[in-house]
């Protein structure tokens, strides 16, 4: 015969507590005060710089120009770019956020649902690829929490194209947050985990902030980035902000991608929905490139389409980590 249970008082009153909430809804997350000041972005990865005080002469001396957008007609030319079509953190990008108005790219943000999405944005790619050159362009950021644009570089396979290899690099020129205007951060990203365990990398090449920019949303500014087999060195209006050896990470053929999605990545906590519609206004994207590059260009093509030999197998805990969700486009 079995004894029944007898809880004591302080059993049973633990029991209560452990129980009481099984039946309930999970809590959502308390809206942030609008009235609150927003919290400065801080990262063990995102090294803050300055600006060099010199202004560089750009584009370089000896490059030339191999392609450019000024924007000049009444719609995108198709021919020279894809959109952005993807559903990520806050927004789904949509072709129909993309025109060309008054001489400028134009990438509106908008507060529509579509999928499971409450926000919509966009983008444009090139759909020619680079590798070795200057990169530019001069654009506009949206004045609202909540949109992060991005300039950047990395391999895109669009619809039409043969199977390809996957992307090895992504040069981020500019990532600005709106709830900052002052803000911006621009990088390197190693996006193969192949080179990663054979040239024992990290993802993270490099991940640097500027913290005192004249405001992003009120004017326009140049974001350049000059890329070659030895030397990076990324650049604002004129001033050198970051020089790295190119030795550290893989490199590739790269899309260009301008590009704005709704996020609360670094420091933003939401969506200003008051500052909507909105957009994102760039003014031109260019490329040069250097002659004495070439031959190292053409080498480089002919080797990333070149099957990867197999990498002995690698223990769990010795795999590399990527990057998260907050340090990619």
């Amino acid at each position: 015969m079995k004894r029944p249970l007898i809880l004591t008082g302080s059993t049973a009153l633990g029991l209560l507590v452990l129980t009481s909430g099984l039946g309930a809804e999970p809590s959502k997350p308390a809206t942030p005060d609008p009235a609150a000041k927003r919290p400065k972005f801080s990262s063990k990865i995102h090294i803050p710089v300055k600006l060099a005080a010199e202004v560089t002469p750009l584009p370089p001396a000896g490059y030339e120009k191999v392609f450019s957008d000024e924007f000049e007609g009444d719609k995108i030319d198709t021919q020279k770019w894809g959109f952005r079509l993807d559903s990520k953190l806050l927004s789904t990008q949509r072709p129909e956020n993309v025109s060309v108005k008054d001489g400028r790219l134009e990438i509106a943000l908008r507060k529509e649902s579509v999928g499971d999405k409450a926000y919509t944005a966009g983008g444009v790619i090139s759909r020619e690829k680079f590798v070795y050159g200057y990169y530019e362009a001069r654009f506009k950021t949206p004045p609202a929490e909540g949109w992060h644009t991005a300039f950047w570089a990395m391999r895109k396979r669009f619809p039409e194209e043969p199977k390809g290899p996957s992307a090895l690099l992504e040069l981020d020129f500019c990532e600005q947050d709106g709830g900052d205007p002052n803000f911006y951060s621009f990088g390197v990203i190693n996006q193969s985990r192949y080179h990663q365990r054979k040239n024992h990398q990290s993802w993270n090449a490099g991940r640097w902030v500027i913290e005192d920019a004249p405001d992003t949303s009120t004017s326009f500014n140049v974001w350049g980035c000059e890329f070659t087999p030895e030397i990076t060195r990324f650049y604002f209006n004129g001033h050198l902000t970051k020089e790295i050896s190119s030795a550290g990470f893989p490199h590739d053929e790269m899309n260009v991608w301008m590009s704005v999605i709704a996020s609360n990545l670094k420091g933003d906590r939401w969506v200003d929905d008051s500052k909507l519609p909105n957009v994102v206004q760039c003014d031109y994207i260019r490329v040069y490139q250097h002659p004495k590059y070439r031959e190292a260009e053409a080498a480089l093509r002919a080797e990333v389409l070149r099957p990867l030999p197999p990498l002995p197998p690698v223990k769990k805990k010795d795999a590399p980590i990527g990057p998260s969700p907050e340090d990619l486009n």
